[in-house]
């Protein structure tokens, strides 16, 4: 009899406001023991098709299985992580490109191109070249849609620092770290898992709220619309569960995948810190809410509120725009790929994929 475990989903890529971000070197360490699996081949190959059928062999082992959708195209899958079994199957093609450190030690390359009529690709050499060039085009405009909402934030939290009291934020993560990780697990410090937890996506901003469902009993959310005081608790709060021993999964914002941590989630302790506004809508009714205003000058606030509230419409205003320019390439990949489907084998593909599967 296999134990159920309930599924969960990240995103590894992000599009943001330089270029495509993407996190999946920071999923294993290619000089560790493991079999990782590099799939190669452009769209439409059946890559995504290929890992859910791997990641659904490892669902009905009873394995805990993270899967990684493709921001691009919600529905579609990146990459699969086995931890347990030291097990990865990535799509290593444009924008995520990933090459092998240790290839045929701990890192495998598969070529799904060994099932194309080259020659019907050759035939529409224009076609496939100016629809790859209009999606290129397309995420260009989104990341400098990106890149001034960016700008906007970043200014609306320099108006909020003015009026923060930092010193009670700090005081206040301190009681909540202690409060949510009451027992040093080990001497050895855990790990911090970078993921994201949200994406821009064609279909609007999308939330993996099932994955805080299945490893979440405790939810504290973080109303700040702002961006005030959330990203310095939830940094306080997965630090501290590092140094004693606890990993960490750290979910950052897909507009600043450098340094600002939205959410985490501490799995063995079955604990979320959840940023909530009106990106992020609330998980569970239940859960423990913390306002971002209780930390700020009343006054103040009030005085800057006009201000901060044309700011967040503007930003929205750009983010919407960049869900309309990623729907469009979407809509321009999926005209691409018929092409690539319509030169594929699809029996050599499946082919592939059993004796990947096999193989596991």
């Amino acid at each position: 009899m296999t134990k159920t475990i309930l599924p969960v989903s990240f995103f590894l890529g992000a599009n943001n406001k330089i270029k495509y971000c993407s996190l999946f070197n920071d999923l294993y360490d290619p000089y560790e023991k493991g079999c990782r699996i590099i799939l190669k081949g452009g769209p439409g190959t059946g890559k995504s098709t290929l890992m859910k059928k791997v990641a659904e062999r490892f669902d009905k082992k009873g394995c805990f299985t993270e899967r990684g959708f493709c921001s691009a195209d919600p529905n579609s899958l990146d990459a699969v992580f086995v931890p347990e079994a030291d097990f990865c199957i990535f799509d290593g093609t444009s924008p995520h490109i990933l090459e092998p450190t240790l290839p045929g030690v701990s890192e495998h390359i598969v070529d799904l191109g060994v099932a194309w009529d080259r020659s019907f690709l050759r035939e529409h050499i224009n076609e496939i070249g100016e629809l790859t060039r209009s999606n290129k085009l397309q995420h260009k405009k989104v990341a400098e849609f990106m890149k001034v909402a960016s700008q906007i934030e970043t200014q609306a939290v320099l108006i909020c620092a003015d009026f923060t009291d930092t010193d009670k934020v700090q005081r206040y993560a301190k009681r909540l770290a202690n409060r949510l990780i009451p027992s040093q697990k080990s001497n050895e410090k855990g790990q911090m898992k970078k993921r994201f937890l949200s994406a821009v996506s064609p279909d609007g901003i999308i939330v993996q709220h099932d994955t805080v469902v299945a490893l979440s009993e405790t939810i504290v959310s973080i109303e700040d619309e702002f961006s005030a005081v959330s990203p310095y608790i939830a940094e306080y709060v997965c630090n501290y569960a590092v140094e004693k021993g606890y990993d960490v999964y750290a979910c950052y914002c897909p507009l600043f995948p450098e340094y600002k941590i939205e959410h985490i989630i501490i799995p063995e302790l079955k604990t979320t810190v959840f940023t909530r506004n009106s990106y992020h809508y609330s998980i569970d009714d239940g859960s423990q809410k913390i306002h971002a205003s209780r930390f700020y000058d009343k006054a103040s606030f009030e005085k800057n509120k006009e201000k901060l509230v044309f700011m967040k419409k503007a930003k929205r205003e750009l983010i919407d725009e960049a869900v309309r320019k990623l729907s469009i390439a979407k809509d321009i990949h999926d005209r691409l790929e018929d092409y690539y489907i319509k030169a594929t084998d699809f029996d050599v593909i499946n082919e592939i994929g059993e004796k990947i599967i096999k193989s596991i």
